[in-house]
């Protein structure tokens, strides 16, 4: 699942963690892949709380009121248990987000209640960016993991959607970026060398 935003129309978007002057450029869910158990699951006990129901009230015959009603609540209990634990798996995934803007890259992962967790990384510092993609899965449905180095922070972002344009697009907002802060590394700097006349210093910003 992904939610990819147009940013001509939501540059002004506003979210926690976001810094004065930032430009919001796209977010993202986790691939869908992430719920495909708890989805599973949920059908699982479904079929099997249903067909224990079933046999019980249907098939066999129960004179005891008591242990009908017994039986009844057990089947009740979990049943909502089960749809309860699917809840907090489908809210969890939900709030997982990671947002993009021109200058920064925000992780957010929150629980209803027990987690509220915000890591930023700034793009014009990020020293390399690798893209993973281990076995046939996840190149057939095209995600993986994307982790971001910054000095003594690495951020990693896993279950990533699409995962060859937004790796391409982080690369890209992390050249404009550097460009916007003046920052001189790698081939642009050795361009810059060659151009300067003999005993010009260059200085790295």
């Amino acid at each position: 699942m992904v939610i990819a935003r147009d940013s001509s129309r939501l540059s002004d978007l506003d979210f926690q963690g976001k810094d004065a002057g930032e430009t919001f450029q796209f977010q993202f869910h986790q691939h869908w892949i992430r719920m495909l158990w708890p989805v599973a699951k949920l059908l699982l006990w479904n079929t099997v709380i249903f067909g224990i129901g079933y046999s019980i009230f249907f098939m066999t015959f129960i004179e005891d009121d008591l242990t009908r009603r017994l039986a009844l609540s057990l089947l009740t209990l979990f049943f909502v248990l089960v749809y309860f634990e699917f809840l907090v798996r489908f809210y969890r995934y939900l709030l997982y987000v990671v947002v993009v803007t021109d200058k920064k890259v925000h992780r957010i992962k929150k629980t209803l209640i027990t987690l509220d967790d915000h890591l930023s990384v700034d793009l014009w510092m990020m020293q390399d960016i690798e893209k993973s993609q281990n076995g046939i899965m996840q190149n057939l449905l095209r995600f993986g993991t994307i982790i971001l180095e910054v000095q003594e922070t690495v951020m990693r972002l896993h279950f990533v959607p699409n995962i060859a344009s937004k790796y391409e697009q982080i690369m890209y907002l992390r050249e404009q970026a550097r460009a916007k802060m003046g920052y001189f590394g790698g081939e642009a700097r050795r361009e810059l060398e060659k151009k300067e006349p003999l005993g010009t210093k260059v200085t790295a910003i």
